[in-house]
C-alpha cells in the first residue's frame, strides 16, 4: 500500500486521460475477443471502481468475475422480508465516494434513522441466562470500572477508548510514528489499565477483528474507531446510517450495468503471467485473456491460491498469505411470532455462547416491526459451525438460540444463511491485520508490479469496509492512467 501523495479524486482521474493516448493507438487487429487494454478482475466495489472511472477516461476496458453475481463482499439477501445485508451493512453520508455511485447511477438511498436507537437494543445473555439493562451495573460479572459500568459490553470498547485514540488522523494508523502500536490488542490494553475479565467482556466475547485480542494489531482497532469518529462528524446534521432501495447489492449492480462490456460471470482465475505482448489471464475453464494491464480486486484470501508469473516480490507474496480475514457467519431469521413480547425482553441479544449477537431488522415502513433477525456468528463460533454441513449448522444455532430463549421455540424459520469463509470467492470477510503485519506489510501488499495492479479493501489507505473498497479502486484506475 504505497503512500499516495496526490489528492485522489474523480477530476484527478479524469484529467489523467490523455494519459493513455498511446493505448487508444492499440491497432484493432490485436484486439481480439479476449484482449483488452484494462483487465478488472473481480466486480466487487473496488473492481468496479476502477472499472468505471477507467471507461470514463476512454479506456477500453473488461471486467471478469468468478461467481454469479456482482457486488463481492457486498450480498442482499433477496429472499427475506426487507432485503437484509451478509454483506457491506450500512454506510453513512460522510462515504463520498458510495453516495457519488449512488447520485451517478440513479441507486435510491434510505435514512435508517428511524431505527437507529434500536440497534444497540440487545439484551444480554452470560452463562446462558438473562441480564437486563437495569441489573447490568450492579452485576457480579460486570468487571467495568465507574463511570462506564452502566455500558454493555458490546459498546464497551468505543466509549472507553475512543475520546482518547492517540490517532487523530484516518490515515495515521499506517505512519511511522505509531508502529509502536503495531502490538497485540490485548496487551495494548492492559497499559492502560484493562485486567482479563475487562479484555473478555468488552473484545473476546463479540471480536470485532480476529478471533480475540490477542491476534488483532491494535493498530487495526484505533483505526477503525478513529475512522468511524470520523464519519460521526461528517454526519452532523445528516442521516448518520443509511441503506440503499432494494438493498445494498444495488449499488454494485447499477455500476455493473453502467459499463459499456458487460461483466462476464462464472470466470474463475487460476493463474496471472505478465510477458512482453501484455498480461494473460487464465481461468479454470481454459479461457485465457490478454490486456495491456490488470487490475486484481481480488482479497488476499483468494489471490494466494492464484499463481502469479513472474513470482510477486518476497515481501508482497509474504504479505498476501498472511494477512487475515474476518471470521463471519450469518442466519437471516423471520420469527412467526414476536415471542419476545412473552419474555418482556427485546428482540435483539448479545451473548457469551455460540451466537455472538442478533440484531432485530426493522426494514418495513413501520419502525416497530421486525422483519427479519440476523444472527451473527463470529472468530471461533463461525468456524466452529463451519464444521458442520449446512443443516445441520442451523440446526445448532437454533437450538442454542432456544436454549438461551425458551418462548422461541418453534417461532424461527432460517430463511437465508451465508458463510464467509465457505464463499470460495471471499473466503472470510473483512481483512484483520495480526499484530507486526502493519508495519511490515501495509507499505508492499498493494503495491503495483509492472502492469498488474491491486485493489481492495485490505489496500485502503484512509477509508474502511465499502469506502475502503472504492478508493482502492481509484487508487488502481490512476496508477494505469500514469502508467502509460
Amino acid at each position: 500500500m504505497a503512500r499516495i501523495t496526490l489528492s485522489i479524486n474523480r477530476r484527478s482521474v479524469l484529467a489523467g486521460g490523455t494519459a493513455l493516448a498511446a493505448l487508444a493507438t492499440l491497432p484493432r487487429m490485436l484486439r481480439g475477443q479476449n484482449r483488452s487494454q484494462v483487465l478488472v478482475l473481480g466486480a466487487g466495489l473496488s473492481g468496479l471502481q476502477a472499472a468505471l472511472l477507467l471507461q470514463d477516461a476512454g479506456v477500453e476496458v473488461k471486467v471478469i468475475e468468478g461467481s454469479q453475481r456482482v457486488g463481492g463482499r457486498v450480498l442482499s439477501q433477496r429472499e427475506v422480508p426487507g432485503n437484509p445485508e451478509s454483506g457491506g451493512t450500512s454506510f453513512s453520508p460522510g462515504y463520498a465516494r458510495l453516495m457519488s455511485a449512488c447520485a451517478s447511477h440513479g441507486v435510491e438511498t434510505i435514512d435508517l434513522t428511524p431505527i437507529a436507537p434500536y440497534f444497540m437494543q440487545r439484551d444480554l445473555y452470560l452463562g446462558g441466562k438473562r441480564i437486563g439493562g437495569a441489573e447490568w451495573a450492579l452485576h457480579p460479572l460486570n468487571p467495568f470500572p465507574e463511570p462506564l459500568k452502566k455500558i454493555a459490553p458490546f459498546q464497551y470498547l468505543g466509549a472507553a477508548i475512543g475520546p482518547r485514540n492517540p490517532l487523530t488522523t484516518d490515515d495515521a494508523w499506517l505512519a511511522a510514528e505509531n508502529a509502536a502500536l503495531d502490538m497485540p490488542l490485548d496487551a495494548w490494553l492492559k497499559k492502560q489499565g484493562w485486567n482479563d475479565a475487562m479484555i473478555r467482556m468488552a473484545y473476546d466475547i463479540d471480536p470485532g477483528w480476529g478471533d480475540s485480542a490477542q491476534d488483532v494489531s491494535t493498530l487495526m482497532m484505533l483505526g477503525a474507531l478513529r475512522f468511524a469518529q470520523t464519519q460521526r462528524e461528517l454526519a452532523r446534521g445528516k442521516p448518520m446510517f443509511l441503506t440503499a432501495k432494494g438493498g445494498n447489492q444495488a449499488i454494485p449492480e447499477a455500476m455493473a450495468h453502467a459499463l459499456k462490456n458487460p461483466v462476464e460471470f462464472g470466470r474463475k482465475v487460476v493463474a496471472i503471467e505478465a510477458g512482453k505482448s501484455g498480461v494473460e489471464v487464465r481461468c479454470a475453464d481454459g479461457r485465457k485473456y490478454v490486456a495491456d494491464h490488470v487490475i486484481c480486486s481480488f482479497p488476499a484470501t483468494t489471490l494466494r491460491k492464484i499463481k502469479i508469473t513472474p513470482a510477486l516480490p518476497p515481501a508482497q507474496a509474504k504479505a498476501i498469505n498472511e494477512i487475515g480475514a474476518q471470521h463471519i457467519t450469518m442466519m437471516h431469521v423471520v420469527p412467526r411470532s414476536r415471542f419476545w413480547e412473552a419474555e418482556g425482553a427485546t428482540p435483539g441479544m448479545a451473548s457469551d455462547g455460540l451466537i455472538n449477537m442478533v440484531i432485530a431488522e426493522r426494514k418495513s415502513t413501520d419502525p416497530e416491526v421486525v422483519t427479519s433477525l440476523t444472527v451473527w456468528l463470529k472468530g471461533r463460533n463461525a468456524l466452529q459451525t463451519d464444521k458442520l454441513d449446512r443443516k445441520a449448522a442451523e440446526a445448532t444455532v437454533i437450538t442454542e438460540f432456544e436454549k438461551l430463549r425458551p418462548a422461541a421455540r418453534g417461532q424461527l424459520e432460517i430463511i437465508a444463511h451465508h458463510s464467509w469463509q465457505r464463499d470460495e470467492f471471499a473466503l472470510g470477510d473483512w481483512a484483520v491485520w495480526h499484530p507486526g503485519q502493519i508495519t511490515a506489510f501495509s507499505g508492499v501488499i498493494g503495491k503495483a508490479r509492472g502492469q498488474l495492479h491491486f485493489c481492495g479493501e485490505h489496500t485502503a489507505v484512509s477509508n474502511r469496509g465499502m469506502e475502503g473498497a472504492m478508493e482502492s479502486g481509484e487508487r488502481a484506475a490512476l496508477e494505469v492512467l500514469q502508467s502509460a
